[in-house]
């Protein structure tokens, strides 16, 4: 069953808003480590456990309002990032309904018209009810996110959802009540959507969209420890961490657990740390204008003439000959 990745700071975020993580994983039936790994990958129904489990200990109704207030919250994963850099609310809602399911079981459906757009939500196997906080999380992820990008307040016109609340405290922060209905869906006047993000950064987009796009093809065809690894390497590479330790302890599992789960895919470690530093540096050297030695920095290589022999290993020419004979 494919697991989605999680920020493992979710712990820590719970905490700082006087939630005890423990507590939560207790109550979700999730084990004790979970928030001590850098990511948390967890399935459709334990990831709804623990959004249920949040909301059995508190009554604060504005509290996924707070959490997604966070500083810095939309640094949490590379996808949420990415759509921060959009140009504009329409893009950032089309580039995270895009790279959604690469960090939770919910899908984001658009339906636009010439004065408004709506996104709806519905969980990624169709078949888990979504629950109320999680609702009222992502759409209040969608206000902050965009009214902190923008410098303005930007509020939905309307919200349908499979549950009421009108509280005062919700209309004030939504600027609109939950209203009963079939559907998880949010409505924006499009000419909020279309000013301009201050956050607008195509670099980073350009720097970071080859490999969202890459894992999302992963999704569909590959469900492998040889995947589950090179996913890893994507995020511990840059980080100058690259030895079997580093990725075993990112999956939660032992070294030599690790190592038998690749033998019996009829691969190895090395074999995944060399696709994907090769994947890496085709982008790299493709998508930006980085030098070689800050993409061998990237990729872990303690010299830049390591990455430069690799390489020639890899295509028989040199990382220069690569960028120029295929941009």
């Amino acid at each position: 069953m494919e697991k989605f990745i999680i920020d493992g700071r979710y712990g820590k975020l719970l905490a700082a808003n006087g939630i005890n993580p423990q507590e939560i994983l207790r109550i979700a039936k999730l084990p004790v480590d979970t928030f001590a790994h850098q990511q948390l990958k967890l399935t459709e129904q334990e990831y709804f456990a623990m959004i249920n489990a949040i909301d059995s200990v508190t009554d604060d109704p504005l509290f996924p309002a707070k959490l997604v207030a966070t500083d810095n919250i939309e640094t949490f994963s590379p996808p949420i990032f990415a759509a921060y850099c959009s140009k504009n609310g329409y893009q950032f809602l089309k580039r995270l309904a895009h790279y959604k399911k690469l960090i939770g079981p919910v899908t984001y459906n658009s339906t636009q018209k010439p004065d408004t757009l709506t996104i709806t939500l519905t969980s990624l196997s169709a078949t888990e009810s979504l629950p109320n906080f999680f609702v009222k999380g992502e759409f209040a992820f969608m206000i902050q996110l965009m009214s902190a990008a923008t410098g303005q307040k930007i509020k939905p016109i309307k919200i349908t959802a499979t549950f009421n609340d009108d509280q005062p405290a919700i209309i004030d922060y939504y600027g609109v009540p939950f209203e009963l209905g079939t559907a998880n869906s949010i409505t924006f006047k499009m000419a909020d959507l279309l000013v301009p993000f201050t956050t607008e950064n195509t670099s980073i987009l350009e720097y970071l969209e080859p490999e969202l796009k890459k894992k999302l093809a992963d999704l569909d065809i590959d469900d492998s420890y040889g995947k589950r690894v090179r996913s890893s390497l994507v995020e511990l590479l840059p980080r100058g961490e690259a030895a079997i330790e580093d990725v075993a302890k990112s999956l939660g599992i032992s070294k030599r657990t690790l190592q038998r789960k690749l033998k019996a895919e009829n691969t190895n470690f090395q074999q995944q740390l060399n696709a994907t530093r090769e994947m890496l540096a085709k982008n790299y050297l493709l998508n930006t204008a980085m030098t070689i030695d800050d993409i061998a920095f990237l990729l872990a290589y303690q010299e830049t003439n390591s990455f430069l022999r690799a390489f020639n290993t890899w295509t028989g020419m040199s990382a220069q000959q690569y960028r120029e004979n295929h941009r």
